[in-house]
């Protein structure tokens, strides 16, 4: 349990509210979610350093389920950036 509590204090940092893009984007990388795409576009909710940080600590808490699927994932999403 203890790997996981910096994952969930960066997914619910200020502003709160934003915690849905942090959960949607650990959905995609862990393939639950064809597309990180949101209503209202709130997949911009968080900045690209965030995501990377989010998918950093969640590599470390092993909570992507298949790793190389969540590396391509974000290796697209930060050449989009």
């Amino acid at each position: 349990m203890e790997p996981t509590i910096p994952l969930s204090r960066l997914i619910f940092e200020p502003p709160t509210y934003h915690y849905k893009a942090g959960v949607a984007f650990l959905a995609w990388l862990n393939g639950l979610q064809p597309q990180f795409v949101m209503l209202g576009g709130l997949e911009r909710a968080r900045s690209a350093a965030h995501l990377r940080r989010l998918f950093e600590l969640a590599a470390a808490a092993g909570a992507l389920s298949t790793p190389e699927l969540a590396a391509k994932r974000m290796t697209q999403l930060l050449e989009r950036a």
